[in-house]
């Protein structure tokens, strides 16, 4: 067993409720949030039938979503039309060097305050998810989440948050402002993070799209990939294909 998956799962039952829905699925359900996919979604565990798949599908109907998303640790063989992403976990060796890497000496590592990380947030969440999703998501993790903020002159430039659980600290959610990049504010941010899960005697881990850059800079960092998540979703129920 590849133990990040169970800091990830002890991670989801702080915001959603597993229920066994079928052979193959089990359906995690937020209410506080209903349209954050990532805590409204099946997880699959083998290949779902179609009869499962369509009973999965009327459910989100009868419950007023419009998406269905399904998730997992082994690529579906059928994906029912859904489109497929994939998310790789990314840890950080308990015997990794972090001495070296590159800081900003002018950068304050604090818990933000929570204004500022809001409008921090909108700047860049906010075109993708709307407004009101954004605040609205913030402010449900902020409820059980950990939040560290990189200050530079006085202004919020960096942030991410952090859960810890079974040995090892999750980092995610990682964002630094557009005007302050190539100044090492990721990298003294994730240094202090990488210093704080060792002194805990935790093992520092992350999540990463495998089509973005900021992999790569995790990878010149120590990071190594040790698991895959594929995610499969549907935002238009016309699109499937069911037959």
């Amino acid at each position: 067993m590849i133990q990040t998956r169970n800091t990830d799962s002890a991670f989801s039952l702080l915001f959603s409720v597993p229920t066994v829905f079928s052979e193959h699925l089990i359906k995690h359900e937020d209410n506080q949030l209903r349209d954050k996919y990532d805590h409204n979604s099946f997880i699959y565990s083998g290949q779902p039938s179609l009869e499962e798949f369509q009973r999965a599908l009327a459910y989100q109907k009868a419950r007023g979503d419009s998406f269905i998303k399904l998730e997992g640790y082994e690529p579906l063989e059928y994906a029912f039309g859904m489109e497929q992403e994939e998310t790789l976990t990314m840890v950080l060796p308990g015997d990794a060097v972090f001495s070296s890497w590159k800081v900003n000496p002018d950068i304050t590592i604090q818990a933000p305050d929570f204004a500022q990380l809001e409008q921090h947030e909108l700047k860049y969440y906010g075109p993708l998810y709307g407004e009101d999703f954004t605040v609205r998501n913030n402010r449900r993790l902020r409820e059980k989440l950990t939040y560290h903020g990189a200050y530079l002159g006085g202004k919020l430039v960096g942030s991410c948050y952090t859960y810890s659980a079974g040995g090892y600290t999750c980092m995610d959610s990682l964002v630094v402002d557009e005007d302050y990049r190539h100044r090492y504010i990721a990298t003294t941010l994730i240094k202090y993070l990488a210093e704080t899960a060792r002194r805990e005697g935790n093992v520092l881990y992350l999540h990463a799209d495998p089509e973005d850059t900021p992999k790569d800079m995790y990878a010149r960092m120590g990071f190594q990939i040790t698991d895959t998540v594929y995610e499969y979703l549907c935002t238009d129920f016309s699109t499937l294909k069911l037959d």
